[in-house]
């Protein structure tokens, strides 16, 4: 049980909402096993590696990243997938490391407008594990050359054009996904190493105006994190 359990603490733990974002990237590994639908085991570079497929949104990741992180150590956590971009800085095909987080969609509606919980007080700014209302990455060495890149998540894909202009001017972010702050959070707490990384597929716009390119964006994903795989191992 021991050398079980140390070998994990070795092994990388990949996330991933779908596994259509990470399939191109899986087909340059090895199939291992698969402990159940959800978690699979592959191997890159001759180093094994988990693959965790949550499923879209805050709920099913947070459930599923706890459940597994209650039992299972990784020295390393990767959340790797598709982002629409907030702004014209960042184009259609960009991979980017989301460094910060903000939960977009988690708060109270009032008639002059959207609260967040820390805007109602329901949350202190600085209250574990948020510092001044964000959740952050770890500053690791592996992904230095791509930009770093503040995120929103959302369990609601913005394409409608009062709420994308409502989101754009009520957080400055330059990323959204449906994800990310929930990765985030459960590893602050679990004490686990996390880095996020994010291939725009789309502006986020009103869907007359949005411009989307998926393969493009699934193709330099796959590219960065055979690079990234290929560093830590």
């Amino acid at each position: 049980m021991k050398n079980n359990t140390e070998k994990l603490m070795k092994k990388v733990l990949l996330i991933s909402a779908s596994e259509m974002e990470v399939r191109l990237f899986l087909n340059d590994c090895t199939f291992l096993d698969a402990q159940n639908d959800f978690l699979k085991t592959y191997k890159f570079n001759n180093k094994e590696f988990d693959l965790l497929v949550t499923g879209q949104g805050t709920t099913f990741t947070t459930f599923h990243l706890t459940s597994l992180l209650s039992h299972v150590g990784y020295r390393l956590i990767i959340n790797a997938g598709l982002a629409g971009s907030l702004t014209d800085e960042i184009s259609v095909g960009d991979v980017v490391n989301v460094i910060e987080e903000e939960f977009a969609d988690l708060g109270i509606e009032e008639e002059q407008g959207f609260l967040t919980l820390f805007d109602s007080g329901y949350l202190k700014p600085d209250e574990f594990p948020f510092e001044n209302r964000i959740l952050r990455s770890d500053h690791l060495p592996y992904v230095a050359n791509l930009r770093r890149v503040k995120g929103i998540t959302t369990n609601i894909l913005h394409g409608r054009k009062s709420s994308v202009n409502e989101v754009k001017s009520r957080f400055r972010a330059q990323v959204e996904s449906m994800e990310g702050a929930a990765v985030f959070y459960v590893c602050r707490w679990m004490g686990l190493p996390v880095i996020q990384i994010r291939a725009i597929s789309n502006v986020v716009a009103s869907q007359e105006e949005a411009q989307w390119d998926i393969p493009l964006a699934l193709d330099n994903l796959k590219l960065t994190l055979l690079s990234l795989l290929q560093e830590i191992s």
